[in-house]
């Protein structure tokens, strides 16, 4: 690494570090406003998107299709309280009125459902359609599930700020363990083959349909999708896009674990040789793993409970919940590689 890119790294890490430090006040807030709005479904307020107040959680295979707003909104509302002090009370060392390992329990026993549970296989299908600009299928619901989503991301990084372990009292960087380098390495390799290889047979089979060939499925269902498509007033663009977001994902997914993940190939115009910024790298991973992993538990879910068959179309599904957690595990290990830590004692 040159000397500018030293002084670069340097005064992004302090970016960070101020950024680090507004993450408790973010989440507070959040946990505050949300659980407002719960107070007020549960007191009989109008806009309830859960449950009875979404009609198409059945069959979105939503986790909480039975939720009631009086019942649900007070769960949410207790669930925000504790986020909120928990948020406050351990957000720094100075400071802190709780524990650290107890508030990040909290936090994460917080945003476990609002990563895992409200979230449905919606917000993916919203996500790859929003890309090729198609937004027709968003509605509160959605927009709830989203807002969800990120309170939950804002309480789990919290949480993992408070479980970063010991840091360097000179430069407030972690320690570096000897071997752990080699260690993530190892497991992001293998959850990036999974992660790339978990995907593609979604990928396959969409493009085939859009073609007009019956793989898994009937002639009857290959009519009623491309009736579908049209009905929507989609573009080939958009129809082609499904399936080629897949591929281009899981070839993106591969820059986890190579070098060009970390050092731009010296073919790229302009930027050929210069160091990839982490946060570019791993916040869209990581809001995508959240997607996947909630879409790919509803095929479980409705087999599990529902006690629905696998059907030819849902087949590849099964495979959307190893491909969110190696993607995950593969996120996770490149953020461990490239983080700047203190090799001092």
């Amino acid at each position: 690494m040159t000397a500018a890119e030293v002084v670069t790294a340097r005064r992004g890490g302090r970016v960070l570090e101020r950024l680090g430090g507004l993450l408790p006040y973010a989440a507070a807030l959040w946990c505050l406003a949300y659980g407002t709005l719960a107070v007020y479904w549960a007191s009989g307020g109008a806009g309830f998107p859960l449950g009875v107040g979404d009609p198409r959680a059945e069959d979105m295979g939503s986790w909480l299709a039975a939720a009631e707003p009086g019942p649900t909104g007070l769960v949410i509302a207790l669930g925000c309280a504790a986020g909120l002090v928990a948020a406050l009370g351990g957000r720094s060392l100075q400071t802190r009125r709780i524990p650290r390992r107890a508030a990040a329990a909290v936090l994460l026993a917080a945003a476990a459902p609002l990563l895992l549970v409200v979230p449905d296989v919606r917000v993916l299908q919203s996500m790859a359609y929003g890309l090729q600009g198609y937004v027709g299928l968003v509605d509160w619901p959605v927009v709830n599930q989203l807002l969800c989503a990120l309170g939950g991301a804002l309480l789990a990084g919290t949480a993992a700020s408070l479980l970063s372990g010991p840091r360097c009292p000179r430069c407030d960087r972690p320690h570096a363990a000897p071997g752990a380098a080699a260690r993530w390495a190892r497991i992001g390799r293998w959850a990036t083959a999974v992660a790339v290889v978990a995907p593609l047979p979604y990928a396959v089979q969409r493009a085939v349909w859009v073609l007009g060939i019956p793989l898994g499925v009937d002639r009857r269902f290959i009519h009623d999708l491309l009736a579908d498509l049209e009905a929507k007033a989609l573009g080939p663009l958009v129809v082609y896009g499904l399936p080629l977001s897949a591929a281009a994902g899981a070839l993106l997914t591969l820059g986890l674990s190579m070098r060009w993940g970390t050092v731009l190939p010296e073919w790229v115009p302009y930027l050929g040789g210069r160091r990839v910024p982490v946060a570019p790298a791993v916040v869209p991973a990581a809001v995508v793993t959240v997607a996947v992993i909630t879409a790919g538990m509803a095929p479980y879910r409705q087999i599990v409970l529902d006690g629905l068959p696998v059907t030819g179309s849902g087949a590849p599904a099964l495979l959307w919940l190893p491909w969110g957690i190696g993607l995950g595990l593969a996120t996770l290990a490149y953020q461990r590689r490239r983080r700047e830590t203190c090799s001092g004692r």
